[in-house]
Order: structure tokens, then C-alpha cells, then sequence
């Protein structure tokens, strides 16, 4: 959810109002995670251990092992490193790796991870385009990271390990992505699918949320489905945690996107799913597209529903058919958007829709609303002729 930038039908704004504040809650959410891994090192079985002597199945290396080793030396060098000293022991590390030969560095990092050692970066969650990460807050997510663009399978594999116990979210981020990216195997996908869930559920996690946490939500977006929709609107609904919350709208938005037909039926048949936040149910129904004939059953069902509100139905008047689209890196999933002339054509096949609708008795309470957008929507049309 890093670097949000929102797409409108006329022009492109570098972020809106909801993008804006989730950027800065992620900016307080920063300083505030690199100041807690800085003054500890993470021990995922919870016990206490020195920093130089990472054991490996109970048995401390020596000079003989990992103290001699690339890794062993980066991570020597981190404790106490400034971000920019960390940098540069982290580019030398992976350029190291990059020239062992493949399984030597895969059996390298492998060794350490099951060590349970780690250092902080003091550098952020930052996601690079691709999916791959720009910055690691720590070693083992730095090294999680290159396990992926060494050895998927390996990566996948190390992935279970993680998964397998809720000691971080961050490295809960980089192994839902590993397991997707490493193991599309039925039994992979399921146990994706699973763990996603559990993710969004744990709520020490959803209480002071890291930045990988949120990034962590695009796994639901990969999945699809609609297993992940409870969860999502339950947290969509959390006015006392404005970043879940916003990082739960913008995964379910894009579930939308991708599959509107499904997502919006889950939505519409469990409208409790989103009591209290009526007008974000509107800009998600905004989303539907009136050439499908499903889709535009669905839209029909939405606008006479008795239990669409007026506020609700005039939020969806002030925005349908919803044209906006946040665009940033996302750690499994690339951004749809569609051209100018998908949308010229969509815009004018609305207006048909609507003015239908309007002369049509069955929507004669919503034709205040429902000329509103007719409005809106000649003025669209009349600027893309124009522009011919």
C-alpha cells in the first residue's frame, strides 16, 4: 500500500484524501518500528541468545562455520550500523551471494534463517516494482527476500517454516509471498489461502500494525475468492484503526476489479458485512460495469434495494461508474487499469443505462439521484466526442 498514486477518468493525482493519510500513517509507523528493532534483535522461538554467536540446532558456529562466512560478517557489521552503513553491507552481502554458486548461497542463507538470529536494518518495508523488496526492516527479511530470487522452491519451502508460527508480520509478508511465487500446487495455493486469513485475523497484529502487515493484505487480493471478504469488511469497519481499515478497503476494491461479479454478490448477500460504512459499499457498487448483463443485474438489485439508504444512493450517484484507481508496487499483484477508450465506451454505455432507468416507473424514488449521474455522465461523453 506504499507510494499509492489514484488514477481519475480525466487526470492523475499522486495520491487522494484516504492514500494521503495511509501515507502518513505508515510515516508514524515507521520510526516507530525501526526504533523497537533497533534496540532488539528478533528471536522467533523466544529465547534469548548472543547476537554473535547464532546457533544452528543447538550448537553454537564457531570459526569454522558461519563466523567465517558473507552472511556472518553482514551480520556482525549491522549491530549498531546506521541505515546508510546498512545499505552498503547488504548491497556487498547480496552481490556475494550472487556470485556462490546457487545451492551454496540457498544452504548458506537456509543455515542462518534456522538459526533464529536476526539484526535490524533500521531501513523501512519499501517494495520495489515487481514484488521484490526495495528496503528490509531486517537481516531475515532481507535474506527471505534473496532466498526468492535464488531458488523459488527453496524460498516457498522456508516459507512453511514461517508460517508455521506468528512470530512477525513483516516476515509473515515475504512468506505469503514466497509460498505464492514458490509452490502453485493445490495444496500450496490452500494453505495460502489459509494463512492469508489467519493474517488478517490476528489481532495483535491489526493493533499496531507494521508496514509489511499491510502490504501483507495484497495476498488476499492474489488469492481471490471470496474467503478472505469477512475478514476484509470487518476490518474495513474499524473507525478506531484508520490504516487497517484503509488497507482493507483498498483489498477489497481491488477484489472487486478483478472479479466484480463475485465480490459484489458476497458483499450484497451479507449486508451487515458493511454496517456503518454504507457510502464505501457505494463507491464499491459504483464499480460495476452495465455491459455485463450480470453485472448489471446486480447494479439494478443495489439501486432499488429499500435498503440502500439515501445517503448510501447518493454516494453512489456521486461517483459511478467509479473510474478511479489506486495504482503503488504491491508485493503479488499488478494494478488494472483500463484506457481511455475502454472508459469512453463504458461511460457512454452507462448513460444509455441510466436513462433508461430514469424513464423506467420501478426507479422513480432513485431518479433524483439517478439524473445526477445522467448529468455527469453527458458531460463525459460530450468531452470524449469533442476530443475525437
Amino acid at each position: 500500500m506504499q507510494s499509492n498514486k489514484r488514477i481519475s477518468r480525466r487526470k492523475v493525482w499522486f495520491g487522494f484524501a484516504g492514500a494521503i493519510a495511509l501515507m502518513a500513517i505508515i510515516a508514524w509507523l515507521v520510526p516507530r518500528a525501526l526504533e523497537n528493532k533497533s534496540s532488539q534483535v528478533q528471536m522467533t522461538n523466544g529465547t534469548a541468545a548472543a547476537l554473535s554467536a547464532p546457533t544452528v540446532g543447538g550448537a553454537t558456529l564457531g570459526h569454522s562455520g558461519m563466523s567465517s562466512s558473507s552472511l556472518q560478517q553482514t551480520f556482525d557489521l549491522l549491530k549498531g550500523a546506521p541505515a546508510a552503513a546498512t545499505q552498503l553491507h547488504l548491497a556487498d552481502l547480496r552481490r556475494k551471494l550472487a556470485l556462490m554458486p546457487t545451492n551454496a548461497a540457498v544452504a548458506e542463507i537456509r543455515r542462518f534463517l534456522d538459526s533464529r538470529a536476526d539484526a535490524p536494518t533500521h531501513l523501512r518495508f519499501k517494495i520495489m516494482e515487481g514484488g521484490n523488496l526495495e528496503e528490509a526492516p531486517t537481516l531475515r527479511t532481507f535474506l527471505m527476500d534473496e532466498l526468492l530470487r535464488l531458488d523459488s522452491v527453496a524460498a516457498a519451502e522456508y516459507a512453511k517454516v514461517v508460517l508455521a508460527s506468528k512470530d512477525s508480520p513483516d516476515e509473515w509478508a515475504v512468506a505469503l509471498r514466497n509460498l505464492a511465487r514458490g509452490d502453485a500446487s493445490a495444496d500450496g495455493r490452500a494453505l495460502l489461502e489459509q494463512k492469508t486469513v489467519e493474517l488478517l485475523r490476528h489481532q495483535p497484529w491489526q493493533q499496531e500494525p507494521s508496514v509489511g502487515f499491510l502490504e501483507a493484505f495484497d495476498a488476499a487480493v492474489f488469492v481471490g475468492g471470496t474467503k478472505a471478504i469477512p475478514a476484509l469488511s470487518d476490518l474495513v469497519r474499524r473507525k478506531d484503526n484508520q490504516a487497517v481499515a484503509h488497507a482493507a478497503y483498498l483489498a477489497l476494491d481491488r477484489l472487486v476489479i478483478n472479479d466484480p461479479v463475485q465480490t459484489l454478490t458476497a458483499i450484497q448477500t451479507t449486508s451487515e458485512s458493511m454496517q456503518g460504512r454504507e457510502q464505501t459499499r457505494a463507491n464499491y457498487f459504483a464499480r460495476g460495469d452495465v455491459r455485463d448483463p450480470r453485472q448489471r443485474e446486480l447494479l439494478e438489485s443495489y439501486v432499488l434495494n429499500l435498503q440502500t439508504s439515501a445517503a448510501e444512493l447518493e454516494a453512489f450517484a456521486g461517483v459511478y461508474p467509479n473510474a478511479n484507481f489506486m495504482i503503488s508496487p504491491n508485493l503479488l499483484t499488478q494494478n488494472q487499469t483500463p484506457d481511455r477508450a475502454a472508459l469512453v465506451a463504458r461511460d457512454a454505455e452507462s448513460l444509455r443505462v441510466v436513462r433508461e432507468w430514469i424513464a423506467d416507473p420501478r426507479f422513480a424514488k432513485q431518479r433524483p439521484a439517478l439524473e445526477k449521474i445522467s448529468s455527469r455522465l453527458e458531460e463525459f461523453v460530450r468531452q470524449a466526442t469533442q476530443n475525437q
